[in-house]
């Protein structure tokens, strides 16, 4: 009984706030276009990344889009439906916020209730976890409750609307990646039902999922028969820290994310690991690495909103997963100051916040 009861609230916790904040997020890198005074798209960049398989069930190509009039934030994929195996993901981000793309595994419970009360799978997930969780979130952000007492709301509120939550699993996706760029991450799918979300914030408080960024993947039985990827790079996070490697050469890499152990309950922010590569366009300080710190925090008042610090361009990673998993991060990286780090509070005293620097030239550097 005392294990049933650690594993529900480690899952709820771990999953709660993501997935609830479902209604709630460089030159020579890979780029789409788009307009800064506006925040808006232009036509998208034709240039292809040269990681991702062309054409195939097994590419899925997400791009975003923000309408200014009505304030949602959109993905927009090229299909909805792959075969079960490694999946590549290319996330272009054509509009003015950070944004991520998280994947929940559902469980058929949810599918049940949603049928149930004769919903699509999007609407009931919507309407029992997106809606509640911001209903919640926002006389925290208000001010006028503690973050203790949002999460007992939250904890109530949810497990009355869909009990079935704590049951679904987060499998990464693409990571954080800001205006202009264009990220690739592969992971291991299995046959269900998926739904992405982006809980990166409007200034308003409102999570991008709360404004239409929720979207739903059916992942068939039969195999895509895709090789696992080989890397040229190890990166590991676990609750002891992120460990990467001192030398790094400039060049294509492909970075395989290994998730070791995480804390029972999750951090203080109620969620478990991911891990983002951060490139500094003109450098860092310890000044910028304390704000990059705080803004990953999404229970910091400006924690996760719209965009990262000015200096910090966010190139993609892998988002939760569960210990004993992996996914693979694809990436060109030109000579520079980068850092690996953890979406959890104060990561460079958890050892989640790791500086590098590639060198000029083919000779690695520290």
């Amino acid at each position: 009984m005392k294990y049933l009861t650690w594993f529900f609230h480690q899952r709820l916790t771990a999953f709660l706030v993501v997935f609830l904040m479902l209604l709630s997020g460089c030159s020579d890198f890979q780029s789409v276009s788009f307009d800064e005074e506006n925040g808006e798209s232009n036509e998208i960049s034709k240039q292809e990344s040269k990681f991702v398989v062309k054409g195939g069930p097994n590419v899925v190509e997400i791009t975003t889009e923000h309408n200014h009039d009505s304030n949602e934030h959109l993905f927009n994929l090229n299909i909805n439906e792959v075969p079960e195996g490694w999946i590549h993901f290319r996330l272009n981000n054509a509009t003015h916020a950070d944004h991520f793309f998280l994947l929940y595994k559902v469980p058929q419970a949810a599918i049940d209730a949603a049928e149930s009360a004769n919903q699509t799978l999007l609407e009931h997930w919507y309407q029992t976890v997106t809606a509640p969780f911001q209903a919640e979130w926002n006389p925290y952000i208000n001010g006028d409750i503690s973050f203790g007492v949002f999460v007992n709301n939250l904890f109530s509120a949810v497990l009355s609307s869909a009990p079935w939550f704590p049951n679904a699993v987060t499998v990464g996706g693409p990571g954080i990646t800001s205006p202009g760029q264009i990220s690739e991450t592969t992971v291991h799918l299995t046959e269900g039902v998926y739904i992405a979300e982006c809980y990166v914030r409007d200034e308003n408080g409102e999570f991008h999922s709360y404004n239409g960024m929720l979207e739903m993947i059916t992942v068939t039985g039969q195999s895509s028969g895709e090789r696992e990827p080989r890397a040229t790079m190890d990166v590991m996070v676990s609750q002891s820290g992120i460990e990467n490697p001192d030398l790094v050469r400039p060049g294509a890499h492909t970075v395989a994310i290994h998730f070791g152990e995480q804390p029972p309950f999750g951090y203080e922010h109620l969620l478990g690991h991911n891990v983002q590569l951060v490139y500094f366009e003109n450098g860092y300080n310890s000044q910028l690495l304390d704000e990059l710190g705080t803004w990953m925090d999404w229970t910091e008042m400006d924690g996760l909103v719209n965009r990262a610090p000015d200096g910090a361009t966010f190139l993609g990673g892998a988002m939760e997963m569960l210990g004993g998993n992996k996914a693979y991060f694809k990436i060109k990286l030109k000579p520079g100051d980068y850092a690996w780090i953890a979406e959890v509070p104060d990561p460079d005293a958890k050892g989640m916040l790791k500086t590098f620097t590639v060198p000029f030239g083919n000779t690695a550097g520290k």
